[in-house]
């Protein structure tokens, strides 16, 4: 029994010493990884305690690391590590994993599409409240208005082929966004654009491979991909280390998932977002495709200023659209004196203006070749100065 107690006294004492040479030693610096905030992961360092504060939302607390008092608490450093992921919130533009279900800066919600089960990273807009209960009342209800129209693409087609156009809705936009068209895209819909001068998938296929040569083994967007006919390809082909599909159509991303698991395809990001806001860093993506859809966004001139902006620099992008069925002598002629079509549902273009649009969206090196009435359209960003030295 004596023996035990000496034993357990020691054990004790050694214990004691133990702790008073942490508080004294190296033990003082230390390094704690907490948690996520702000979209990172955040390490914080107390440099004279065996306790540490953390900081998250904006809120403080002390942890005791051991049972032995705390000391006198000195301001937290915090070091900072970025999430290395090529998305980020459609809200905040803060970085997110696409696994994530809402944002760790703003709280921003991302819901995954019931059908599909591509991530929703669009931007919901509502109309801005004030400070009135009456009016609060009011924008509640026109955001309640605006959600229900907004999620019924019958609807604000039908409204739209009337020239009533919702605001960010052109019928251009919300065509595609009805299941019938979705439907139809892969059974007639799509190759119909042989006659305009399309090449056709296959041959668009190897046309953006030959183009995309430097790109191999990097990361791929197909840019309003609708019901995926080229980014199957893209993922069948095993060329790039990450393929992603991006459409603002449900109907068309429903159509995605369901092809892309009845071919058994390889895997790749499926996620709903806006052309005009995509939800991607800067200098995210090594290259881009968008295969006849220019003529549907809602604001070209913006939606080629995210493609510059989300590409690498050296990154390509490709893609096809429809031309004016009239030369391009007249086209710039009647625009010259203000003549423009009424309420269209499609943009078309002529040569001169696509390869002002490119220019203006930040782009030096491109250019737009006339096949009949389609446009096929090279582009690529100007190099880093290292890479442009090589």
């Amino acid at each position: 029994v004596q023996s035990r107690t000496m034993s357990r006294s020691v054990c004790a004492c050694l214990l004691a010493v133990l702790v008073m040479a942490m508080e004294v030693s190296a033990f003082n610096t230390f390094v704690v990884p907490f948690g996520r905030v702000s979209g990172k992961t955040v390490f914080h360092r107390n440099v004279r305690s065996t306790s540490f504060k953390v900081q998250k939302f904006g809120l403080e607390r002390t942890q005791p690391l051991f049972m032995s008092a705390p000391v006198e608490e000195v301001d937290v450093e915090a070091v900072e590590i970025p999430i290395d992921s090529l998305y980020t919130c459609p809200v905040c533009q803060s970085a997110i994993e696409l696994s994530d279900e809402e944002c760790g800066n703003c709280g921003a919600k991302f819901e995954k599409l019931p059908t599909s089960g591509a991530v929703d990273l669009v931007k919901k807009e509502k109309v801005q409240e004030t400070a009135s209960e009456s009016s609060s009342s009011s924008c509640s209800l026109l955001n309640s208005i605006q959600d229900n129209l907004g999620n019924n693409p019958l609807l604000t087609a039908g409204l739209g082929s009337l020239g009533v156009n919702l605001p960010g809705r052109p019928i251009r936009q919300e065509l595609f966004r009805t299941p019938q068209v979705a439907n139809a895209y892969e059974r007639g819909w799509r190759a119909s654009f042989a006659s305009a001068g399309f090449p056709g998938i296959e041959k668009e296929f190897d046309l953006v491979q030959d183009y995309f040569q430097d790109k191999r083994g990097k990361t791929i967007l197909d840019l309003s991909c609708g019901s995926g006919l080229m980014v199957r390809r893209l993922a069948r082909s095993n060329a790039y280390d990450k393929v992603i599909a991006l459409d603002f159509s449900e109907s068309m991303l429903e159509e995605v998932s369901r092809r892309k698991r009845e071919e058994n395809c390889p895997d790749f990001d499926i996620i709903r977002g806006d052309v005009q806001a995509m939800p991607f860093k800067n200098d995210a993506l090594d290259a881009i495709h968008s295969g006849a859809a220019l003529h549907c966004w809602p604001s070209v001139e913006k939606g080629l200023s995210e493609v510059h902006r989300t590409l690498k620099p050296g990154g390509r992008f490709f893609a096809t659209t429809f031309l004016w069925g009239i030369p391009d002598e007249v086209i710039n002629l009647s625009k010259s004196l203000g003549i423009n079509p009424v309420d269209r549902a499609y943009r078309f273009f002529s040569v001169p203006e696509l390869e002002g649009l490119m220019y203006d969206a930040g782009f030096d090196e491109y250019s737009v070749e006339r096949r009949s009435r389609c446009a096929i359209i090279r582009c690529r960003k100007q190099p880093a100065p290292e890479d442009q030295a090589e």
